[in-house]
């Protein structure tokens, strides 16, 4: 699947984005950055979370240039291409086929990778304006990025990236409709599989188990759920008991190749709401509704963000308030993108979006949220996925 990936694309995509603000090169080192500007997924990068680890420099014109250790360097090759690979010593030991003795360091200190990133820079030009990425850089990293091309060529190069990302490319589009629709077919199939007398754990456990059986091709399941009245997010699940008449709330996707999903489903067990669910849910559907009418190429984000939230006070839930009902989605491994269906946002719709359009509500009387996946079109939007009007699901 990574073999079609549009890597032509995407990559023209970043560079027109670059000459638009004159910015001679980026030095991306996020593993999601990474990842989007070359197709590579570095597994220590995501793991360790340690800038340096892996590289991608994107010149205004020509190859991007990926940077992995050795032991990264094969599946580098098998999963990229038109990119150059170039390649540091880690303390992993390959046996290369010669009898030349290396010393390896114990852990990784970021050194070589460093020089080679000044040898592609060196030949991109010299006093180049360079976009990088200071929300994952230390200070040591900015220390030495600052002395070696000037500080005053530096730019962040986050708000870049995220324009390039919002718009999607048919290949991305493709994935991300299959992530959301793999994601919604596990949730069915979890919610049919829950009993009273399960707890957190069990319903986990279902959920990998469901997500593996609707498609062997996921990397990672991705869901937050909440039970009864455990309305918050438990990286450890609780231990709370379930019964009849308890609400439950899955929310999340999978890893699809790279892409992520991020719907929600709430509903009764039992498929018994009592009145105080009942009201609660239905404000929120007509508040989903609401918003969804509106989503259209030229719709501002903030529009849409107060009729929602709006909509939602009259029907129901009078002291309602959220940050957001929506982001864009697409790498990120925290899920949420920019842009964001906010009052705060800038911008408007796009034809190309891919975006989570929700509306949560949280308290103890459990917690609720219905989200959907859905890419802007032409003159309106078209839906990934459909959420349960009633709490009575699957």
């Amino acid at each position: 699947m990574l073999a079609m990936r549009s890597q032509k694309e995407i990559q023209k995509k970043i560079q027109d984005e670059m000459k638009k603000e004159g910015i001679g090169a980026l030095i991306l080192t996020r593993a999601e950055s990474i990842f989007y500007a070359t197709g590579y997924a570095s597994q220590f990068l995501y793991t360790m979370q340690q800038a340096g680890i892996a590289y991608a420099i994107i010149p205004d014109s020509g190859q991007c240039e990926l940077i992995v250790s050795n032991f990264e360097k094969q599946t580098a090759e098998l999963q990229c291409s038109g990119v150059g690979i170039s390649q540091y010593d880690s303390w992993v030991f390959v046996d290369d086929g010669t009898d030349e003795i290396k010393e390896k360091s114990t852990d990784f200190s970021g050194n070589q990778s460093f020089e080679i990133i000044k040898k592609i820079i060196k030949k991109i030009g010299s006093g180049i304006k360079i976009g990088i990425e200071t929300n994952s850089l230390n200070g040591q990293f900015m220390e030495q990025f600052g002395r070696d091309f000037g500080k005053e060529n530096l730019v962040d190069c986050a708000p870049l990236i995220n324009a390039v990302r919002s718009i999607k490319t048919s290949w991305e589009i493709q994935m991300l409709r299959e992530s959301a629709q793999i994601a919604e077919k596990t949730m069915r199939l979890t919610a049919k599989d829950i009993k009273p007398g399960m707890t957190e754990f069990d319903v986990r456990a279902l959920y990998r188990k469901n997500a593996d059986i609707v498609n062997k091709n996921i990397i990672e399941t991705l869901v937050v759920i909440s039970i009864g009245p455990n309305y918050s997010a438990a990286y450890i699940p609780r231990d709370y008991i379930l019964k009849e008449g308890d609400i439950i709330r899955l929310d999340g996707g999978v890893n699809y190749y790279g892409y992520r999903s991020d719907i929600a489903r709430t509903f009764v067990l039992g498929g018994k709401p009592n009145a105080v669910q009942q009201k609660k849910y239905e404000a929120l559907v007509i508040g989903f509704k609401k918003g969804l009418s509106m989503i259209k190429p030229g719709v501002a984000f903030s529009k849409v963000f107060e009729e929602t939230q709006q909509t939602i006070r009259e029907a129901g839930i009078p002291n309602y308030v959220r940050g957001h009902v929506g982001h864009s989605i697409s790498v990120e491994m925290g899920i949420e993108e920019a842009p964001y269906v906010a009052e705060t946002q800038k911008g408007v719709f796009k034809e190309g979006m891919v975006l989570c359009f929700e509306c949560p509500y949280y308290s103890t009387i459990g917690g609720y949220n219905i989200e959907d996946t859905l890419l802007i079109t032409k003159d309106g939007i078209e839906l990934f996925t459909h959420a349960n009007e009633t709490l009575i699901w699957p």
